[in-house]
């Protein structure tokens, strides 16, 4: 068994502030990205959205590529904590970048300009949050400890979002012109983003490794496709491309909601402000039932609890009171909260069901994945979605001279009414598959014991032969797998 170090307070803080980068730069783009390239910038919205898509061709690549380079990285401070180094100033760069107002004579070039920076920003981010979403699995074993870190960390990704969703509008509304109030985002953000990497680097660690060195290494690509024979994986990312595609999209087509349909452009950030923070205070709630029920059950709950929220969104009209619409974002944001840190909260366990099926630590090929998964999820599903989507139902894209006078555009009445429903049934469509995915999920308290027993078992020289029934039926229902393939060395 690994050597154990404790866990304090300091070292959950100096971790988890981290995922101000992850979670407030990705809620960001989410929720502004496609509206700043459409009305401010004057993209048309088949090419605002077709920029972060594209770069999921790279993407396809880079992830998958740094989840191998970090599993196999030497130096002197570990496979993961390098990287924090040397992330700091183009965290801040990229972000910055993708808020500078770039406009050319042509859409082409504009197109250009923005598209090759999205690709810098998401080549950092990989080369970020792939260690980073790797270093939970390995500065402890305890169920309950990972829980607390993936938990922190989730503290700080929502709270940079509830940052974003009070701050963002309102620094943009107190510039004369939008596209200067969007720069002033993008450069205080980047700081924000960048320095707690610092922080990070400098309060956690890597335990030492203990894994039995395979007899031929696999290649890159046999590495990242072998994952997919994880059953506990397969039902893990299901959760979490459901989750995230649904709050993508909700995020997305908040602000078309909300200002296009409701006419309320005034109580953008009070909504979003309601979302996120609701988030953040039941964020302990959904830890405590992970704890004590297992992942699946608590997603399950909140899932539940958002579906709810979201079908009540029909009651929404124009002219309603503003209180009523920011009380069902406080129920819309107390179900995302599950949907927002359980998927988490599950990929260290995920590596411990792919170290009793390989005999390795791959905790960086599966953050590769998940990193991978959330830039396909949101640059090449709903953002371009998104764009095609508001082409097909009739969206006027407001001229330079409005723009450059804040004329709103007015939408045809069928237009508008398409947004509300696209904003209802979108994410709605997806929370249900992610419940489906997560009764499924057996991942628990008494199953990951059960799982870690195994696996010491074996690596003191223990006969698979020997294993008794119970242990073979958790080992198999979690892994996908006949026993008998289980834990072969090479």
């Amino acid at each position: 068994m690994e050597k154990k170090r404790q866990l304090r307070t300091r070292n959950l803080i100096a971790y988890g502030v981290g995922d101000l980068y992850g979670g407030g730069s990705f809620f960001i783009i989410s929720t502004f990205a496609m509206f700043y390239l459409v009305n401010v910038i004057g993209l048309s919205p088949v090419l605002a959205g077709l920029i972060p898509g594209l770069g999921k061709i790279w993407d396809a690549i880079s992830d998958p590529l740094m989840g191998y380079i970090t599993d196999n990285t030497k130096s002197r401070f570990g496979r993961r904590r390098v990287f924090f180094l040397i992330a700091v100033l183009p965290v801040a760069l990229s972000f910055f970048l993708l808020w500078l107002p770039v406009r050319f004579d042509t859409q082409v070039y504009t197109f250009l300009y923005y598209f090759f920076a999205y690709l810098f920003f998401y080549t950092v981010s990989t080369m970020t949050m792939v260690p980073y979403s790797a270093l939970s699995a390995e500065m402890t074993l305890e169920f309950r400890e990972r829980n607390r870190l993936s938990g922190t960390r989730m503290i700080f990704s929502i709270l940079a979002s509830l940052l974003a969703g009070v701050l963002v509008q309102p620094i943009v509304n107190s510039f004369d012109d939008p596209a200067q109030g969007h720069m002033m985002v993008g450069a205080l953000f980047g700081l924000l983003f960048a320095i707690p990497w610092l922080f990070v680097f400098l309060g956690t660690w890597e335990l030492p490794r203990t894994e039995i060195e395979p007899a031929q290494p696999m290649s890159i690509f046999r590495n990242f496709s072998s994952i997919f024979s994880n059953r506990t994986f397969r039902l893990h990312i299901g959760m979490y491309i459901c989750a995230y595609a649904s709050m993508d999209v909700l995020m997305s087509w908040f602000k078309f909601y909300v200002i296009d349909y409701l006419g309320r452009g005034d109580i953008v950030h009070l909504g979003l402000g309601a979302i996120v923070l609701t988030e953040l205070a039941a964020l302990p709630l959904y830890v405590m039932l992970t704890n004590k029920k297992g992942h699946g059950r608590a997603y399950m709950l909140g899932l539940a609890l958002w579906a709810a929220a979201t079908v009540l969104m029909e009651l929404q009209k124009p002219g309603s009171p503003s209180y009523l619409l920011i009380l069902n974002c406080v129920f819309v944001g107390a179900g995302m909260s599950a949907g927002v840190v359980i998927p988490w909260t599950v990929l260290p366990f995920v590596t411990d069901v792919d170290e009793l099926i390989t005999t390795q630590k791959r905790a960086g090929t599966y953050a590769g994945a998940m990193t991978l998964i959330r830039k396909l999820i949101q640059g090449a599903l709903v953002l371009p979605l998104l764009g095609v989507l508001l082409k097909l139902i009739g969206y006027t894209v407001p001229t330079a001279q409005q723009i450059a006078a804040k004329t709103p555009v007015q939408q045809a009445e069928s237009t508008l009414l398409l947004i509300k429903a696209l904003f209802i049934l979108c994410p709605l469509v997806l929370i249900v598959l992610g419940i489906i995915f997560a009764s499924r999920l057996r991942i628990s308290p008494e199953t990951h014991d059960v799982l870690m027993k195994e696996i010491e078992r074996l690596k003191a020289g223990g006969r698979r032969e020997d294993v008794d029934v119970s242990t073979r039926l958790v080992c198999e229902e979690l892994t996908g797998q006949p026993y008998e393939k289980l834990y072969r060395q090479g």
